[in-house]
């Protein structure tokens, strides 16, 4: 099987030499190595784990293997003190049926201070079974005595290299440019069935403002650097202030996923206020100001 972890961390976790704690950083797709990690942990295929192909391999990667729990709290924007604090008693009880017990933190930016430190005791003396993969762009936003107590390795390439361009990207500037509001509806609804990743609705959306924002200095006259397709096609598609509401509405919506992990509910957003957006452009007939 196939991961972005590096060679080295993949090793070391097929021997249980990995360590208990991991920071993930940088910028790759975090959640993905997280579980990739995960499966390399339960895998039953110990010199090729994470295969891919075992039973506990495919639980973990369906989302499914009781023994692999994502830290998530959607009652709060930050993961509360009260959820972790269940999260660190259930790391003391055995796995059901694993070799180990993974818990993923997808986002470390979610966990403030009084967070992390319910975790320190946890980390640094729990059971042997228990392992604990924290994701964070940048370590910096876990407290210095957490990372004194992880291994960390670098997923993807520099934290602040930009995100590999996504085809789903194109898709949508298109549906923009051509007004399409039931293509937008259904590009949203298809990315909600196909549970897209937070981190892949994060990298779409904030590729998409930065086309229309390219689009809206193109259409002002602002700039003189040769522009693609699909920006052009926005730029003559879609009336100045139009440009300018729709990179505002993607860019707040790309923000809000930060601390929003319902995909569905931003997905749902975004096909509702686009589609308001183009519905309003479509009156006014697209004049330019």
């Amino acid at each position: 099987m196939e991961t972005n972890l590096p060679t080295e961390l993949l090793e070391a976790l097929r021997r249980d030499a990995g360590g208990s704690a991991l920071i993930l950083t940088g910028g790759g797709n975090l959640t993905a190595a997280a579980q990739a990690a995960a499966a390399a942990l339960e895998c039953e295929n110990r010199a090729q784990a994470p295969c891919g192909h075992c039973g506990p391999c495919r639980k973990v990667l369906a989302g499914i293997h009781p023994d692999v729990v994502t830290a998530v709290d959607p009652e709060h924007k930050m993961i509360s003190v009260e959820v972790l604090r269940t999260l660190r008693a259930d790391a003391y009880i055995l796995p059901n049926e694993g070799r180990r017990k993974v818990f993923i933190f997808p986002d470390c930016a979610l966990l403030d201070q009084g967070a992390q430190n319910v975790l320190l005791k946890v980390v640094e003396e729990g059971p042997e079974h228990a392992a604990f993969l924290f994701c964070a762009k940048s370590a910096g936003v876990l407290l210095p005595t957490l990372r004194s107590r992880c291994a960390q390795w670098r997923v993807g390439g520099d934290a602040g290299s930009a995100a590999a361009e996504d085809p789903r990207t194109g898709e949508l500037c298109r549906l923009l440019a051509g007004r399409d509001r039931l293509g937008l509806a259904a590009f949203f609804t298809a990315l909600e069935t196909a549970r897209c990743s937070r981190e892949d609705l994060q990298t779409i959306l904030e590729q998409a403002r930065q086309r229309v924002a390219q689009a809206l200095l193109l259409a002002s006259g602002c700039t003189a650097e040769p522009a693609g397709e699909e920006v052009q096609a926005l730029s003559q598609g879609l009336s100045r202030p139009a440009l300018s509401a729709a990179a505002d509405l993607l860019g707040e919506q790309a923000r809000q996923l930060r601390f929003n992990l319902n995909v569905g509910h931003t997905a749902g957003a975004m096909s509702a206020a686009l589609g308001a957006l183009l519905r309003q452009e479509g009156r006014s007939g697209g004049y330019r100001r």
